[in-house]
Order: C-alpha cells, then structure tokens, then sequence
C-alpha cells in the first residue's frame, strides 16, 4: 500500500502537470507557457515526495527511523520548493526581462540580466536551505553568525577578487560601454567582447583575447571610441610663404570643395590659414568620416580600413588640385649667409658687413 500510494503520487503529479501545461496553451500566454515548462520538473518531485510523506505512516518502523525518515523527507520537500521558486523566476527572467533587454533602444544590459538571475539563484537558495534546515530542527541563527565572520575573512583575503567583482556591477549598471564597442583603458585598444564579474574580454587590433580586471575601469581612465558619431581627422598643411593672398583663399576653396565631393565624408569640414610664418603658411583642415556600420563590410573590412581610404582619397585629391591651381606645398628652407672679413681702415671701427641673404630648397 504505501509503495502504491508513492507510484499514485508520482502518476497524479505527471497529470497535473499535463493538466497545467494543456492549460497554458490554452491561455497562449508565453509567460504562463514558460512557468508550466520549467515548473514540470520540481512539480513531479513534490508529488512524489508528499506520496512518500504520507507512506510513512502507513509503515511499522522504529520510532526513531521514523522520525528520521520524516525528517529527511520534510527537508527534501523544502528543498523542492526553492527549486519550484528558482523555475518559476527562470520563466519570468527568460519571458519577460530578457526580451525587454533585447530591444534596441532598452536601457537594460543583457550582461546585468544575467548577473541578476546568478544573484537572484544565490539568494532564493540561501533562504531555501536555510528554510529546510530550520524545519527539522536545526539551528540556523549560529551557522548563518559563523558564515557572517567567515564572510569577511574570505572578503579581506580576497580584497582584488571584491574590487574586481564590484567594477563589474559597475560597468554593468553604468554602462560606460556595450558588448561590441570599442574602447581605451590603459593603453589597451580593442572591441569588447564579453563583461563578466571579475574581468572583461576584449580583443585587440592583433586578433588577441586580453582580460581586463573589471577594478581597472572604476579607477582608470576608460574612453569608448565608437561612442562618437564620425571620425574626425586633421591636416596641417604648409605651403610657400610667399603664396598670394588670392592663391591662399583658394587653396582653402579647394578644401572645402574636397570635402563636398567625397563620398567616404560627411559634409562638414573646415580650413583656416592658421599661422603665418618666416618659411610657410600653415592651413588647418578639419573633416569628418563617415561612421562605419556592419553594412559596409562587404566594401569595407572595418572601420580603421574606412578611415585609410578617407584620408589616401583626400590627401591625393588635395595634391591634385594644389597642383592643377598652381600652390605649392612649401620646402624647408637653408639659410645661407657671406662675410665679408676684410680688414677695415684704421680710423673706423672693425665692422662685420653681410651680404644679402640668400634662400634656397634645403
């Protein structure tokens, strides 16, 4: 009888499960489709755990194997019951905070959902056995005291372990940055890879997998790169100083004319006669990149590639077009100086006369 009863147990807890699942499709709910796919399993348990609970009493058995065997399975009962809390919160992580975080334009990181859902299981565990121990008379005020001083023991024997821990709930809830991005931290440049607890993952421009202790980003300096919109580059170009002042407005013309004509640009760049020097006029120009986006990869490997061409497009368009309206780029100059070291009168003063400078192409 009481081996039948656990069979019955076992038997009706796999219909109510089909019963719960049938009715979740039924409502067509993902949520509640969710909750009844991970409930099954813990469900199952319970019911055959309660049918053994039962069982007992219907058994002759020494009272304190008795005892025993109740108490052992009241603890197991309670331990199937945090498994049934930790399935039913799987269900609400994975149908509705998951597909939230995957939306474009969510503010919530994917990265945090997951350490949310590692913390969440700690917890709900915790309290559980904690639960299941109280239940059959143990004392858990002095274990939870002693696991309180041995906490921070292990806290200050591992304090590099808790920085780096700590800088990862940081990045994570900050978020500084995204999967995928690239950044700067002292001195490595690469794309983001993977944002763990401890470290993060980021591959340079050689191809190589560097972990970066999270504490290093609540204590550097972190720059992310692909937070800006373009790639903004500068060109400092000096032509002669004896060019013009028409020659010089024009060469700022065909800058700007430059920048309107290439397709790799945005259409806002700017130039200016900076200086004016003993040996050259120096003109400031300024455009903009482009973004590049995972679209382009067909033409254009990465975002780096992307930039070269810019700058070889507008650079060999620039000479083209000094050269067609006639500007010269200006040449290091040697300045060359004569004396004339002959003897003066002896009534005059002993005196250096040059003779006038002559400039030529160093």
């Amino acid at each position: 009888m009481a081996v039948g009863l656990v069979v019955g147990a076992l038997l009706l807890g796999r219909v109510l499960v089909g019963v719960l699942h049938a009715s979740a499709r039924k409502l067509g709910s993902g949520l509640v489709v969710a909750v009844s796919e991970e409930a099954s399993a813990p469900l199952t348990v319970m019911a055959m755990l309660l049918g053994m609970r039962l069982a007992i009493g219907m058994l002759s058995m020494p009272a304190a194997l008795g005892t025993v065997a109740a108490q052992g399975i009241t603890f197991a009962i309670a331990v199937s019951l945090t498994w049934l809390l930790v399935a039913v919160y799987d269900a609400f992580h994975r149908s509705v905070f998951e597909p939230q975080a995957r939306k474009p334009d969510s503010s919530i990181e994917l990265h945090l959902l997951m350490v949310l859902r590692t913390v969440a299981h700690v917890l709900i565990w915790l309290a559980g056995l904690a639960t299941a121990l109280n239940s059959i008379g143990f004392e858990v005020t002095a274990v939870l005291a002693g696991l309180g001083i041995g906490g921070m023991a292990l806290a200050l024997a591992a304090q590099d372990t808790v920085a780096n821990i700590f800088g990862g709930v940081v990045v994570l809830t900050q978020r500084p940055f995204k999967v995928g991005e690239r950044i700067e931290v002292n001195g490595i440049n690469g794309w983001v890879q993977k944002i763990g607890l401890r470290t993060t993952t980021v591959t340079n421009w050689y191809g190589r997998l560097v972990q970066i202790p999270n504490k290093v980003f609540t204590d550097g300096v972190v720059t992310n790169i692909d937070s800006q919109g373009c790639y903004y580059q500068e060109a400092r170009l000096r032509i002669e100083p004896w060019t013009p002042p028409a020659k010089v407005e024009e060469a700022l013309a065909i800058l700007h004319a430059v920048v309107a004509d290439n397709a790799l640009l945005l259409k806002s760049g700017w130039a200016a006669l900076d200086k004016v020097e003993p040996g050259y006029l120096e003109l400031e120009f300024w455009y903009a990149v482009a973004k590049w986006s995972s679209d382009e990869r067909a033409q254009i490997g990465n975002e780096y590639e992307k930039i070269c061409r810019a700058k070889t497009q507008v650079n060999l368009e620039v000479l083209r077009r000094f050269e067609q309206a006639g500007i010269r780029m200006a040449l290091p100059l040697r300045v060359e100086m004569q004396l004339d070291e002959r003897p003066a009168p002896a009534s005059t003063p002993v005196a250096v006369r040059p003779t006038p400078s002559r400039l030529q192409p160093a």
